[in-house]
């Protein structure tokens, strides 16, 4: 299965080729830590430079569950 989430081959910052995804989940409400439900808060891709620690491209969860989905119906 082949998956491209993003172009981004570089840094545009410092040029390095060094780039790793990454996961977060990150609070989407107004609502403090601690008293958070799982409607609350949202998991995120994020590309980022390993040199400099850039971010270069955010995903969200379900726009790569959508790519993983599409690829796996590819027939082979």
């Amino acid at each position: 299965m082949n998956i491209t989430a993003s172009p981004i081959t570089s840094c545009k910052e410092c040029g390095s080729t060094a780039l790793t995804w990454q996961t977060s989940i990150i609070n989407r409400s107004n609502v403090v830590q601690g008293r958070l439900n799982t409607n609350d808060v949202e998991c995120i891709f994020f590309l980022g430079c390993d040199e400099c620690s850039e971010t270069l491209a955010t995903v969200s969860a379900d726009k790569v569950a959508s790519a993983m989905n599409a690829a796996a119906a590819v027939p082979a």
